[in-house]
């Protein structure tokens, strides 16, 4: 019996070690403010090209995209298996777009009011990251 017992202390404990393993420390956000809108062709752009590009690369990724609430701009919105959920204002313009936080679920979300740093779970920067590549290469092609 007192082998049993250890032999269950011991899956737990390496149990628990890997739950911890697993556990990411959160990151400080990664806003991408005044990104300048560019083509291949070098020719500009309208407000409307703009968007319309904004929206086929968000759509790619599986971002769901709508006008933001306030009617300025658009929103984005990223669920991941149902659990995480990421939500992120784009403004935009002829000549630049922006990519902000704007809220979230289950991401660890925090934000310190004495230093003003706002940290999250380090797979938000890179799902941003990607959106950014995406809208890069969709205004590329235009």
């Amino acid at each position: 019996m007192q082998v049993t017992l250890v032999r269950l202390f011991a899956v737990i404990a390496l149990l628990s070690v890997s739950l911890v393993a697993q556990a990411r420390q959160s990151v400080p956000i990664v806003d991408f403010p005044d990104n300048a809108v560019l083509t291949s062709s070098g020719k500009a752009l309208t407000a409307e090209q703009v968007r319309y590009a904004i929206t086929a690369a968000a759509q790619s990724h599986s971002w769901q995209i709508s006008r933001a609430p306030n009617g300025d701009g658009l929103q984005a919105v990223l669920s991941v298996r149902g659990k995480h959920t990421v939500v992120v204002a784009i403004a935009y313009s002829p000549k630049t777009y922006s990519i902000a936080y704007h809220d979230s679920t289950n991401m660890n979300y925090s934000h310190d009011p004495n230093t003003q740093v706002r940290v999250i779970h380090p797979y938000y920067n890179r799902w941003v990251s990607e959106l950014r590549d995406a809208i890069r290469m969709e205004l590329n092609r235009l």
